[in-house]
């Protein structure tokens, strides 16, 4: 029997599996799931091809054929990390009958993206890079795709600006909270934080989605 997935991001991986997937294409994805295990057992500092290599059961040669360097892995995690956590936005949001218990869940679910490990190790090595555009990439790949999902919802609301209102509520609902996990800090109770900062942020917009409704014809 082959062994649970040990990550968030390979549980994720097996849900995004498909049929139609190559044998290359599924040992690329497989040298990327032992990249960010790798990632977070050794750190960045530590982090090497040669232990991606050794943990997939794969040669450096394989590694160097299919990303070129320690760059070009990274700069591939960055991106399959993206694809994968782009599902989690939408988990529940067919099932919320409100408009805001929808953007209470879609807020939940941005932030539990934001804090799964391995997406907590590739965004504190986007904000140190300042050499090899893991920081730009990361800006596209991610941060762009969940405020693209947040700006539809704005929009739907009939925002006059929501891109501006989507980087509002996103802001608002990671306040000092991101800081403090980015920089390591320990915290108690993690799912009770973050609820706690979507309920606020809710509260804290409420004149304004009233205001939205009034405006609405009818």
């Amino acid at each position: 029997m082959a062994a649970s997935p040990t990550t968030p991001s390979e549980r994720a991986a097996g849900d995004l599996a498909r049929p139609s997937e190559t044998p290359d294409e599924a040992l690329r994805a497989r040298l990327l799931d032992h990249t960010l295990r790798v990632l977070l057992r050794d750190g960045y500092r530590r982090f090497s091809m040669n232990a991606v290599a050794t943990s997939a059961r794969a040669s450096k040669e394989t590694l160097y054929r299919h990303f070129g360097d320690k760059t070009g892995l990274l700069h591939a995690a960055l991106v399959r990390m993206a694809v994968l956590i782009d599902p989690l936005l939408h988990v529940g949001l067919d099932s919320a009958t409100t408009r805001e218990d929808r953007l209470r869940q879609l807020g939940r679910n941005y932030l539990h993206g934001c804090y799964l490990p391995e997406a907590l190790a590739l965004q504190r090595i986007a904000y140190a890079d300042g050499e090899h555009g893991l920081g730009p990439l990361f800006a596209e790949e991610i941060t762009e795709r969940a405020i693209a999902v947040v700006e539809a919802e704005f929009e739907a609301l009939g925002c006059d600006d929501p891109r501006r209102d989507a980087e509002v509520y996103l802001g608002m609902i990671q306040g000092k909270l991101h800081e403090r996990i980015m920089l390591g800090a320990e915290l108690d109770d993690l799912d009770g934080q973050i609820e706690r900062q979507v309920d606020h942020a809710l509260v804290v917009m409420a004149p304004y989605l009233t205001t939205l409704d009034e405006r609405r014809p009818g």
